[in-house]
């Protein structure tokens, strides 16, 4: 089926996850999101504890929302806030088609 879908997908830091998390169950238009943890790999280590720069990566959370093209905005502005002060790295995929079996 054809779908003006987006899925907006977001790196988080350990440290913001549950403040993420709440912000994303307040928003009442988005139906749901995923969530997994991830290994993150970067050239930069800057933001790396001695720890993570040593095993070379830093855990991460990686969140998955599908959402409307026209929530866009809405959905970035509810995570600025929390967002902006770790740097949260995201991108946007368009969706081609979409359903359930």
């Amino acid at each position: 089926m054809q779908t003006h879908n987006q899925l907006l997908v977001l790196i988080v830091p350990l440290e913001i996850k549950d403040e993420v998390v709440d912000r994303l169950m307040g928003l009442d238009f988005i139906s749901g999101f995923s969530l997994n943890m991830i290994d993150g790999y970067s050239r930069i280590h800057s933001q790396y504890d001695i720890g993570e720069q040593v095993e070379g990566y830093r855990k991460l959370y990686r969140f998955e929302v599908l959402h409307k093209v026209e929530e866009e905005e809405k959905i970035l502005n509810a995570l600025k806030t929390s967002c902006s002060k770790a740097q949260v790295r995201y991108w946007i995929i368009p969706i081609n088609s979409q359903g359930h079996f």
